[in-house]
């Protein structure tokens, strides 16, 4: 099927080599990426296509083939906080050309407030009932150590996004339209190329939805290497979020993940440092929030 496929396109094989799940086919008229289709991402790219957005890289063979063709992009040799800086102008174009407004869908909007307020209330319990059992043993293991110096900001955090969570309820019970954007829903470093043009590379999860979700999808993908911060306010000046989708987004950034500490003391204080290092990063957006309330309050 493969060869028929690039038949079809009038292109022969001379090797083949893998990068991930990807084949790179190398040819007489250069090389390819050849990827098995997940999803059929025409309706995608027409819509890009209509919006005037062309930093996506289509693939050359028909849409019903059961593989996806697209040309081997050449990248540039560029630091990963030049490209994240470059990724982020692309992707407030992105929204910037495809925003909408919508009527709020009041029980959507309830669904969301109930459960993350559930996630809340289970997390908190969560690393509570978990501090119990480190401290009640004699002696802690690395990980737990190192997380117990830490548990406040947990606590923190969740206080935080408890908050911020009913100031995003309140704000929205009175809308009537929201905003909406196409989002990639899938943003990582490797799924960004910068040739002689920039392109996102992997639209499979593409969707129509609240602006807040690409940036919050790109901090947990990519935090433990990125400024996330600088990034942020660098994507605000190009496209900034209201007040209601800036508490949403800081509610559910404020939610640290749930950890366990099951495996070996190596994994365990691997697992705790890069929680650490996340709710580090995260309290940096608390600690301007109440410099801001401050500032209001004075």
């Amino acid at each position: 099927m493969i060869k028929s496929l690039l038949k079809e396109n009038d292109l022969f094989i001379n090797n083949i080599s893998y990068k991930g799940h990807s084949r790179i086919i190398n040819t007489s008229k250069g090389k390819y990426v050849l990827k098995e289709k997940k999803t059929n991402l025409q309706e995608i790219y027409d819509y890009l296509n209509a919006k005037k957005f062309y930093n996506y890289l289509p693939i050359i063979n028909d849409y019903t083939d059961n593989y996806e063709l697209y040309p081997y992009i050449n990248e540039l040799n560029m630091s990963n906080s030049s490209k994240a800086i470059d990724l982020i102008y692309e992707l407030s174009m992105l929204h910037v050309k495809t925003t909408t407004y919508e009527e709020v869908n009041l029980d959507e909007i309830k669904k969301l407030y109930e459960e993350t307020n559930k996630r809340i209330d289970y997390l908190y319990k969560y690393y509570l009932d978990l501090q119990d059992y480190i401290e009640s043993n004699v002696y802690m293991a690395p990980a737990e150590y190192l997380l117990i110096r830490n548990i406040s900001m947990v606590y923190r955090l969740l206080g935080f996004s408890k908050n911020k969570l009913n100031s995003w309820y309140q704000a929205t019970e009175k809308l009537k339209k929201q905003r909406y954007v196409l989002l990639n829903n899938n943003l990582k470093l490797d799924h960004f190329l910068e040739g002689e043009s920039n392109y996102f590379i992997n639209w499979n999860k593409a969707k129509r939805g609240n602006v807040i979700y690409d940036f919050l999808n790109f901090f947990h993908n990519n935090y433990l290497e990125l400024d996330m911060k600088s990034l942020y306010d660098l994507y605000q000046s190009k496209y900034r979020f209201t007040k209601d989708e800036e508490d949403l987004f800081l509610a559910l950034l404020a939610i640290p993940e749930e950890i366990t500490l099951r495996n070996t003391n190596y994994i365990n204080t691997l697992k705790v440092k890069n929680l650490v290092i996340y709710l580090n990063k995260v309290m940096v957006f608390i600690l301007e929030e109440d410099e801001k309330y401050q500032e209001e309050n004075e």
